[in-house]
């Protein structure tokens, strides 16, 4: 599937980092480990997602309009067992359950009490804490019960910054550091580590040391009626993803895919070429895992429609590695699946995607849904704006 370029005004300012102390890099032992090279010809293989997943509709009324009206993408926000999660830039959380009755809503943003944040960079829900967390911009966690009630701040590290997070247990979020002085430099050579729920406290993962690092945005300067502006482009590649019990962690300047499970992390299987072989970069993404599947991903570091592109399929039982089209013959042609999380928290083995009401509709309206999507189109209401499809992959 494309990868977008977002235009996106910079982040804050990122924050002095510290090195750790140096040590064995396991990543650079590949010996024995499978290749995967970028530009091979892999077969194609189709997969009918009714083949591997429960698959269900669900109609929502959401504060945020989707204002592309044929939309088709993965939900931004977090679904677990029970609970949905959705958040709007202008700081609304809602809350659904999952026949899509709302249960909740607030927002805390930028107003003049305890716990209110700047604005809502990523949102991760632990339904067993009954708990929100939001990743606010002054780098901290700003944690909520399910009503809104404040609860606590836990401050990221000064030598941190969180780019990208995932719940991982009971006590602990699994996150991505993504600070960098430059292409090429940082700061900062552990980039994957472990965020204490409890206390904030920090376990970083050591097996993966990156030397030079290689950032996915590219910030330039625009010269606007006189006024010198800093904007970023961003290439929404994902260097971590969770799923089947366990999860597969993939710096960009990396040419190892590791996979981190029961505590131990190991190498999954080595890029060739070289992710410094050429320029532009072609950067590997993890897109999403299932306990059988990792679906991964190459693209160019570059902006316009015709930069390079690839979608595999890795079997961790064959170590078989394909293209593939996931597809849902629920719709009529086919509808092509996009897998890409790097914003989302959701369950282990689940993947989730939203389309417009309008889109939905209009599927329905010229008669190209079936099985459940037509029974589901039925019972649209007027105010619902979005329809979820809920995939949860079958873990044997």
């Amino acid at each position: 599937m494309m990868k977008r370029w977002l235009l996106l005004l910079p982040m804050m300012g990122g924050m002095a980092c510290q090195s750790p102390t140096e040590t064995t890099d396991v990543s650079e032992r590949t010996d024995s480990i499978s290749t995967v090279d970028v530009y091979a010809d892999y077969p194609m293989k189709r997969l009918d997602i009714s083949e591997l997943a429960e698959v269900a509709y669900l109609p929502l009324n959401k504060k945020r309009l989707i204002k592309n009206r044929s939309y088709h993408g993965t939900f931004t926000g977090n679904v677990s067992e029970n609970l949905i999660v959705s958040y709007t830039f202008d700081g609304d959380v809602e809350i659904f359950n999952h026949s899509g009755q709302k249960l909740h809503e607030f927002n805390h943003q930028q107003v003049n009490e305890e716990g209110s944040y700047i604005g809502i960079h990523a949102l991760s829900a632990d339904e067993e804490r009954q708990e929100v967390w939001i990743l606010d911009y002054d780098h901290s966690f700003k944690i909520y019960a399910l009503d809104g009630t404040y609860r606590r701040t836990l401050k990221v590290p000064e030598s941190l910054n969180v780019q990208t997070m995932r719940n991982w247990s009971e006590d602990s979020l699994l996150c991505y550091d993504d600070h960098l002085v430059a292409e090429g430099l940082s700061r900062n050579a552990y980039p994957f580590y472990l965020f204490s729920k409890r206390d904030g406290g920090i376990r970083k993962l050591t097996s993966v040391r990156v030397s030079n690092r290689i950032n996915h945005s590219e910030r330039f300067v625009l010269d606007v009626g006189g006024t010198r502006q800093v904007l970023n482009f961003t290439l929404s590649v994902s260097p971590l993803a969770i799923g089947g019990g366990r999860a597969i962690l993939a710096d960009f300047a990396k040419d190892t895919m590791f996979c981190f499970q029961q505590g131990v992390v190991s190498p999954l299987f080595v890029r060739k070429p070289s992710v410094f072989a050429s320029l532009p970069f072609v950067l590997g993404s993890v897109d999403f895992v299932t306990s059988h599947h990792l679906f991964f991903s190459f693209a160019e570091k570059t902006q316009g429609n015709n930069s390079f592109e690839r979608n595999l399929l890795y079997d961790f039982e064959t170590k078989e590695v394909t293209a593939y089209q996931l597809l849902n013959n629920d719709f009529e042609p086919c509808l092509s699946l996009p897998v890409n999380s790097w914003k989302s928290n959701y369950p282990s083995n689940w993947l989730v995607n939203e389309m417009s009401a309008d889109r939905f509709l209009q599927y329905h309206r010229e008669e190209k849904l079936k099985g459940k999507a037509a029974e589901v189109a039925e019972k649209i209401r007027k105010t619902d704006t979005s329809v979820l499809i809920l995939y949860k992959f079958h873990d044997k």
